[in-house]
């Protein structure tokens, strides 16, 4: 199949790109290929205030206000004082947040794409690439079995939006540069009340992290450079649940019960080398990955998908945009 704009990666920062580039040009062919089939649990569920403007851009605010997600009303943090700071987003002009269910609202993103007429290929990998007379053939494999048969689609341009592996613009030479070392080791608890606030609380060598998701649970994250949760086995559930039991307020967000999928996952800072290339641009995590901090995680992979869309238009009818973009990602980051 051959295709105007195919997109690697079916997260927050593919289906904007999607959605856009739909939106922009409805008679063009766009793909995106997705490694999963949005049926496992995805770290970030916390969206900032800015999220209905985007949404609304994009025709999908509708579908994600019937999604059942819940609102947050602000943020809590215990930082550098014992005593909680609550910033309330009832007084921002940009309305609240939300705690969403990321596998769902990934999906809910990609159908809307689907619905627009972007072709969702899920369940498969990007394996290998080629470049082309008139941009790129990639290979795809099914990513549950390998030995599957693979499919070729054809794309003029790609966007990366695989997050922050970057899979296709790695194998397009682009390197990532990393500034430090932060992951994070997070598990699923029963909540204790229903405190919608996200809650950050430091400690001596890393923070807590903690926000409500559906079926009244509670998602805990203690976050640390890597090298100090590997010497503290902090991967371990007992070792993890006892440096719970050692803080104050994220402690008593959670009740008794059993801890469900202990797992870490990469936080650090990074970017690429380079953001873009003949006939590629990177989008989102692919780009640039920010501290969990930041509190921009989704918002931001949103937004550089709808820009990311702007770059293709641009390169596609032969305009330079990517130089512009490439300084925007290097400022914000």
């Amino acid at each position: 199949m051959n295709y105007d704009i195919a997109i690697v990666g079916g997260g927050p920062a593919g289906a904007a790109a999607a959605l856009s580039a739909k939106q922009l040009r409805p008679h063009w062919g766009v793909a995106v290929v997705e490694a999963s089939r949005y049926d496992s649990w995805r770290a970030g569920e916390t969206l900032s205030p800015g999220c209905q403007e985007i949404l609304s851009g994009l025709g999908c605010w509708d579908r994600f206000r019937g999604a059942g997600f819940t609102e947050s009303p602000g943020t809590r943090a215990v930082w550098g004082s014992c005593q909680p700071y609550d910033n309330e987003f009832l007084f921002s002009l940009r309305g609240n947040g939300w705690h969403v269910d990321r596998a769902r609202f990934d999906a809910l993103l990609c159908e809307s794409a689907r619905d627009a007429g972007a072709e969702m290929i899920s369940g498969a990998r990007c394996r290998d690439i080629q470049r082309e007379a008139k941009g790129f053939r990639l290979g795809l494999r099914d990513s549950r079995d390998p030995a599957a048969a693979s499919r070729t689609i054809r794309a003029r341009f790609v966007i990366d939006a695989s997050g922050r592996q970057a899979s296709f613009a790695s194998k397009c030479g682009a390197r990532p540069q990393v500034d430090d070392r932060l992951i994070g080791v997070c598990g699923l608890l029963p909540a204790s009340g229903i405190d919608a606030s996200t809650l950050v609380e430091a400690q001596p060598d890393g923070w807590w992290y903690s926000s409500l998701v559906p079926e009244s649970r509670v998602i805990v994250a203690w976050m640390s450079d890597a090298d100090l949760v590997r010497e503290q086995r902090l991967c371990d559930p007992t070792r993890w649940l006892a440096r719970l039991d050692r803080s104050e307020h994220t402690r008593a967000r959670v009740s008794g019960g059993l801890l469900e999928s202990l797992r870490a996952w990469p936080a650090h800072s990074q970017r690429l080398d380079r953001v873009h290339g003949d006939g590629w641009v990177a989008a989102g995590d692919a780009a640039t990955t920010y501290d969990p901090l930041s509190s921009l995680g989704i918002l931001k992979a949103l937004r550089a998908g709808k820009v990311a869309s702007f770059v293709a238009l641009d390169a596609l009818e032969e305009r330079d945009s990517a130089g512009r973009y490439e300084k925007l990602v290097a400022a914000e980051y």
